[in-house]
C-alpha cells in the first residue's frame, strides 16, 4: 500500500501543470527565463509590471538568502503569461529575474558584453517566509546566489564562474553616461564604441534627483546650484562661505551667530553609480564636456579629505580612520542606504563605517565632535520617507521640501524638487531612466556566444519597458510624486492621468542632449 501511495504521488507530481512552479522553476518545460540587471530605482515598476503580466494564481516569488540580515539584491517571479501580451503566447511559463546588486552600471556593461554575473541559484532554494529587511514581505522561496562579478580574479574563467547572462538592463541614466574615469566602477573600463553600438536603448521615465542637507544647515540658508556644485567640487570647504559671506560671525540670512561645525561634508556615491553619474553630469559637466576640457573631477574620499587617513589598517575590525573635525570631508558610499546613513551619522555625530569600493574598510569619525556636522548629498527623491537627520532642499532659495506630501517648509523660497516642477522642466536635476538590450550576438570573456535578444524574451521585455513608462503605471505607483512619463511616447493631453504624470520635455534618452520641449 505504501509503495502504491508513493507511486501515485510521483505520478501526480509529474502531471502537475506548469503553474505549480516547484522549487526549481528552471526545470519547467518550455520556461522562458528572462534576466534584468541594474538600477534599484525602478524595482517597484518592474515588480508590478511583471505581476500584472502573469496569471496571479500561478505566481511564485523568490529572493536571495539571509532575509533577516540583508536587504534584497536579487528577486524573481515565476508564473504563466496572461493573454494579450504581443509576441508572448498565453500560458507561456515565465521566470523573470531582477538583479539589483551593483546598481545602474550592472544594467549596462554586463549586458553589452554578455558577461556571466552573479544571480540566483534556483537549484538550491529553500521554502521561504517573511523577509525582515524587506518590509516583512513574504516570499515562497529563499535562494542562494551563484556566479562571479567582474571584480573577482576568477571572473573570466568559465570553469569557475557559473553565473548567468543578463538579457537586458536598466540604468538611472543612459549608457552613454558611464564613461571613464569618473562614471565607471573601481578597476573597470568604459564600453568601447563597438560594444556600445550593440545596445538598443529605450527611455523609460524620468525621476527627481534631490539635493539634500543635514538638519544642522539652517533652513534660512539660501543655496544655489553654484553653492552646491562648489561644495561638492571642493572649491567651497566651509559653510561660512555660504551663510556668512562677509565673515563677521553672523548668519547673513537670519542674523544669528555662526556656530558649531562649519566644515563641509560631502556624502557621495562611488563611481559607477547612476546617482553619482547624475551628480557628475549636473554639477561637473561630465561626461558631456569631457572632450572640451570643460569637465571637473569630483572630489573623492582618498584624495580630498583634509585629514587624510589618520589611522587604521583597512580591515573590518581596524578600518582606516578619517577625521571630519580637521576640515573638508568626502565619504564615498557604495549604496544610497550608505549615503542616508552618512547624513544621519553626520547630523547625530556618530561614527560612519563603510566598506570602500577598493575592498578596504573606512570609518569617518563624526563622533570626534560633540556637535552635528553640516553634510550634503545627492539622492533620488524616491527615497522620501527615509529622511532622518536630513531633508531635501530647495535650489536658489531657502527651506526644505517633502516629496511625500509635496509640501515645503514655512517660508521656503526658490525652486522645489516637486512633481509640478519635474513636469514643466523647472527642476533640472532629473535623470531619465533607460532600459537596454543587445541587438547583435556577442562572445563574452568566458567564451560563450550569446545571441541578440529575440523571440518571446524580447517581446516580454518590450512590453515590460512600455508598461514601466506608462503614466497609468506611475499613477498607481507608491512613489508617483517623484516620477514622470516621457513625452517621447505619451501625450499629456490624452487623459487626466497623462496630464498629471507626463513631462512636457525630455533629453530623449541622452542626458548630454538639451532638454527638448515637445508640448
Amino acid at each position: 500500500m505504501k509503495l502504491k501511495l508513493i507511486t501515485l504521488a510521483v505520478a501526480a507530481t509529474l502531471a502537475a501543470p506548469a503553474a505549480f512552479a516547484n522549487i526549481t522553476p528552471e526545470s519547467v518545460a518550455g520556461v522562458q527565463k528572462i534576466v534584468l540587471s541594474g538600477a534599484t530605482a525602478p524595482d517597484g515598476f518592474v515588480e508590478s509590471s511583471v505581476k500584472e503580466m502573469l496569471d496571479p494564481a500561478s505566481i511564485k516569488t523568490y529572493r536571495d538568502n539571509a532575509p533577516d540580515t540583508l536587504a534584497f539584491q536579487h528577486r524573481a517571479w515565476y508564473g504563466l503569461a496572461k493573454a494579450g501580451i504581443p509576441g508572448v503566447p498565453a500560458g507561456t511559463p515565465i521566470l523573470f529575474v531582477k538583479r539589483s546588486k551593483g546598481g545602474s552600471v550592472q544594467g549596462v556593461d554586463p549586458v553589452a558584453r554578455a558577461s556571466r554575473i552573479e544571480s540566483l541559484d534556483f537549484s538550491a532554494c529553500i521554502v521561504g517566509g517573511a523577509a525582515a529587511k524587506d518590509g516583512g514581505k513574504v516570499y515562497d522561496y529563499f535562494c542562494p546566489t551563484k556566479g562571479l562579478d567582474p571584480e573577482s580574479p576568477d571572473f573570466a574563467n568559465p570553469a569557475l564562474n557559473n553565473g548567468v547572462v543578463s538579457d537586458f538592463g536598466v540604468s538611472d541614466v543612459s549608457p552613454a553616461m558611464f564613461k571613464a574615469p569618473f562614471n565607471v566602477e573601481f578597476g573597470a573600463g568604459e564600453l568601447t564604441a563597438s560594444e556600445a553600438v550593440k545596445l538598443t536603448v529605450k527611455p523609460v521615465n524620468t525621476v527627481i534627483m534631490g539635493i539634500v542637507a543635514t538638519n544642522d544647515v539652517p533652513l534660512s540658508t539660501v543655496i544655489t546650484r553654484a553653492d552646491y556644485g562648489n561644495m561638492l567640487m571642493g572649491n567651497i570647504q566651509d559653510w561660512t562661505q555660504i551663510y556668512d559671506k562677509d565673515y563677521d560671525g553672523v548668519n547673513d540670512f537670519d542674523g544669528n551667530p555662526v556656530s558649531g561645525n562649519t566644515n563641509v561634508v560631502a556624502c557621495r556615491r562611488v563611481n559607477g553609480s547612476g546617482t553619482q553619474a547624475s551628480y557628475n553630469w549636473f554639477f561637473n559637466n561630465f561626461p558631456c564636456e569631457s572632450a572640451f576640457n570643460g569637465a571637473k573631477a569630483p572630489t573623492t574620499m582618498l584624495a580630498d579629505n583634509a585629514s587624510g587617513i589618520t589611522g587604521g589598517s583597512g580591515t573590518e575590525l581596524d578600518p582606516f580612520v578619517i577625521d571630519p573635525t580637521q576640515g573638508y570631508t568626502v565619504v564615498n558610499n557604495s549604496t544610497s542606504g550608505d549615503v542616508r546613513n552618512c547624513l544621519k551619522n553626520a547630523q547625530n555625530h556618530l561614527d560612519h563605517k563603510i566598506k570602500g569600493e577598493d575592498g578596504n574598510w573606512y570609518v569617518t569619525k563624526f563622533g570626534n565632535s560633540a556637535e552635528p556636522f553640516k553634510a550634503i548629498a545627492v539622492l533620488s527623491a524616491d527615497g522620501y520617507g527615509k529622511e532622518s537627520g536630513w531633508a531635501y532642499r530647495n535650489l536658489y532659495g531657502a527651506g526644505t521640501f517633502a516629496p511625500l506630501d509635496q509640501t515645503a517648509s514655512a517660508g521656503a523660497t526658490g525652486v522645489a524638487p516637486s512633481k509640478a516642477n519635474l513636469l514643466d522642466g523647472s527642476w533640472e536635476l532629473a535623470v531619465e531612466l533607460t532600459m537596454q538590450y543587445r541587438n547583435a550576438s556577442v562572445t563574452n570573456v568566458q567564451g560563450d556566444s550569446i545571441a541578440a535578444l529575440t523571440g518571446v524574451k524580447k517581446a516580454f521585455a518590450d512590453e515590460l519597458i512600455k508598461r514601466s513608462g506608462d503614466p497609468a503605471k506611475i499613477d498607481l505607483n507608491s512613489k508617483k510624486q517623484v516620477y514622470a512619463a516621457l513625452p517621447d511616447y505619451y501625450s499629456p493631453y490624452d487623459s487626466a492621468v497623462n496630464a498629471a504624470h507626463t513631462a512636457l520635455g525630455s533629453h530623449q534618452g541622452n542626458m548630454c542632449k538639451p532638454m527638448l520641449r515637445k508640448y
